[in-house]
């Protein structure tokens, strides 16, 4: 391949990350409004609704402090780690619950919204957006509560949580990614849902969410969104580490984006125009 080719692929693909910005940004109002449909379906089936939705990430996070306040008082902090171990161990679990509700349930974007593909405008490219406003509050109901109980537990607050909104950023840019790619894998083969399924015990064993990763040939993990995710909210309470001083794993994240945001680009514009057919 020619270095013109190349820098025109390069060209493109860049191009296409700006529209997906722009279209997102434009739609923004519309995305949040039919996320919030999504969530009020989901749970009108109770009377509580939206209650349920936030005690089941809460009832995962006590499971764990009873089990490690009673079942292992002996239980010592992390090496290096500036706060009680539940509360690290609960910086990697509100990561866990946020992402995995997305590893296999946002696999049905496309198919979720399908008629709205097929018979409106509405960019293709925000659709992924969608099921992740649908979670997100959750999500940010979770982080106050983890805050909340950082406090409880002896935490003092720092300036290094300042830096949680990066960590939060980054989470939801590598869920987008995550959730177009196989949104798009799932047009083209229906098992791409069971392969995710599969996988996804290996995924949360795989990101250091339960154990210490450091000293655990750490330079595997850190190829893993998931752990460095999981580890930067530890860097905010545990570690006191800014974003930017681990570069290595600052690095190994973005290249593990770019390789992810590529395949999707290409995905994309191989069933860009036959996508709602195709649904």
């Amino acid at each position: 391949m020619t270095a013109a080719g190349t820098d025109g692929r390069t060209e493109t693909l860049i191009r296409w990350i700006c529209k997906i910005i722009a279209d997102n940004i434009r739609y923004l109002p519309q995305t949040v409004a039919i996320a919030k449909g999504d969530l009020k379906r989901q749970h009108n089936s109770s009377d509580l609704g939206f209650f349920w939705a936030v005690m089941k990430p809460l009832m995962y996070l006590l499971m764990f402090y009873f089990a490690i306040s009673l079942g292992f008082k002996n239980a010592k902090n992390i090496d290096g780690a500036q706060c009680p171990y539940f509360i690290w161990l609960a910086a990697g679990i509100v990561q866990w619950q946020f992402i995995s509700g997305l590893l296999v349930g946002g696999a049905n974007s496309f198919y979720r919204r399908r008629m709205l593909i097929k018979h409106t405008k509405f960019p293709l490219l925000t659709v992924p957006m969608i099921s992740i406003c649908s979670k997100i509050k959750v999500y940010f109901i979770t982080i106050l509560i983890l805050m909340a109980l950082a406090l409880a537990m002896g935490v003092k607050p720092s300036i290094y949580w300042l830096q949680m909104p990066i960590y939060v950023a980054f989470t939801i840019m590598f869920l987008y990614v995550w959730v177009l790619m196989t949104s798009l894998m799932n047009v083209m083969s229906s098992d791409i849902v069971e392969f995710i399924k599969t996988i996804r015990s290996a995924f949360f064993w795989l990101s250091g969410i339960l154990f210490n990763v450091k000293g655990r040939g750490s330079r595997v993990f850190t190829y893993n969104p998931i752990c460095y995710l999981a580890q930067g909210f530890r860097n905010v309470f545990a570690y006191h580490v800014w974003v930017w001083d681990e570069r290595r794993l600052l690095f190994n994240f973005a290249v593990v984006m770019v390789i992810l945001t590529a395949i999707t680009f290409l995905l994309y514009k191989r069933l860009e125009k036959r996508l709602p057919e195709m649904l």
